[in-house]
């Protein structure tokens, strides 16, 4: 099947009632509703599609000098997909940064909604990872640092 993730970070401003008295319910340009959204397919046909709460999560990759490096992240929910040829994708959230997720069936497979609180800061250093900023490892935060200036 194909699973489709969708991710908005939500405005800890927007006001419904304001919205809901004054728009018909719907955002205005000074009453967001969302700061930023991702949507993205996970790549391969997926036959198993798994919800891990309370889970660690286990961030492996390598610096610019190409040494390995791997980090143990503590309270993560990780979407688990398993393919069709054996092989598995795992999508990281930090567990406190998620206000609500629904799951969806679609004609072509599911959509996973995932929205996340924005009262705190988070890293997104690659597709499909979301990490609290202060769960994010410091030496790692530097390197992400620079790339984004």
């Amino acid at each position: 099947m194909i699973v489709t993730i969708n991710v908005k970070l939500v405005n800890s401003q927007f006001n419904q009632a304001y919205a809901d008295k004054d728009n018909e319910g719907e955002e205005t340009e000074d009453n967001i509703k969302y700061l930023w959204e991702d949507e993205f397919e996970v790549q391969g046909n997926v036959t198993n599609f798994k919800v891990n709460n309370n889970t660690t999560y286990l961030l492996n990759g390598l610096y610019p000098n190409d040494d390995e490096f791997s980090f143990e992240i503590p309270d993560m929910t990780v979407l688990e997909c398993t393919l069709d040829n054996g092989s598995v994708t795992l999508l990281p959230f930090s567990k406190k940064a998620i206000s609500k997720t629904e799951k969806v069936e679609t004609k072509k497979g599911m959509t996973f909604y995932v929205h996340l609180k924005s009262i705190r800061e988070v890293v997104n250093p690659m597709t499909g990872v979301y990490i609290l900023k202060d769960d994010y490892p410091k030496e790692l935060l530097e390197l992400y640092s620079d790339e984004e200036e």
